[in-house]
């Protein structure tokens, strides 16, 4: 398992050793908007190493700037461009952690986001773990900066990691529908059909969940599923399928045993 570091431990010992560093990366008193070019130059030319000690020793020199604070955030950027999403968000809750009313703010809660996201991989049937945390800061975005530039980004990856992690939740359903472990099941699909609507996969979800109550001769629950399902979808196939699924365990009820 790759061992994750703080941005601030990892900068501490690339500056110590030296190891990581192509060049040697000096910061003078030139005035902090002359010398943060010299980082800026060091990201453009995908130095991400030279151009991470670089921002490390820029807002050491200048913590007050204005420079100093946009440093902060573009060290976040640039374990970003790196593809060190875990790295990249520590460094933008870092910064939002030590600047909470900083009119940064939204592009750090937006990009923490975007970097969980980007951590997820993309295949339903392997972990999604970093998904809640990104939804929860595209949700800071969409909420608490509505006039923000980044707020319709947000919106779309915060819509795009909702469905994924519904489709996670109906690909463990059906499995465990598949296997017969219906009681298992069916919280996972409900899951989806109640808390995940605009997925568009509850259809498939309360149909499902209903067959699992009628295996289980939950006759009360299939209803309630059924109800879900006819109530919101009533055109829906899945809601035609459900229906003759209802009516032969309607049918087998009333046959004498």
């Amino acid at each position: 398992m790759k061992r994750i570091l703080t941005a601030s431990i990892l900068a501490l010992i690339v500056g110590a050793t030296g190891a990581c560093a192509k060049n040697e990366v000096v910061i003078g008193n030139a005035g902090p908007d002359v010398e943060i070019k010299k980082c800026i130059r060091l990201s453009q030319s995908k130095d991400y190493e030279d151009a991470i000690q670089c921002l490390e020793m820029f807002k050491s020199r200048y913590p007050q700037s204005r420079e100093g604070l946009e440093a902060e955030l573009m060290i976040g950027d640039a374990y970003f461009d790196k593809k060190d999403y875990l790295l990249a968000k520590e460094s933008y809750t870092a910064f939002i952690k030590l600047h909470p009313f900083s009119p940064r703010l939204d592009y750090a809660y937006y990009r923490s986001g975007l970097a969980l996201f980007k951590e997820s991989p993309k295949a339903i049937d392997r972990d999604q773990k970093y998904l809640d945390g990104a939804i929860q800061n595209f949700k800071v975005v969409i909420q608490r900066f509505p006039g923000s530039t980044y707020r319709a980004l947000a919106l779309k990856y915060y819509l795009e990691a909702r469905l994924r992690v519904a489709k996670r939740n109906l690909y463990v359903g059906r499995f465990y529908f598949k296997t017969g472990q219906y009681k298992a099941a069916i919280p996972r699909l409900e899951e989806v059909a109640t808390q995940y609507k605009e997925s568009g996969l509850a259809p498939k979800a309360l149909y499902m969940a209903t067959v699992a109550n009628l295996k289980l001769d939950q006759y009360n629950e299939a209803r309630r599923t059924f109800s879900m399902l006819s109530v919101d979808y009533p055109d829906d196939r899945y809601t035609k399928r459900a229906e003759k699924k209802m009516r032969s365990a309607a049918k087998k009820q009333k046959e004498p045993s």
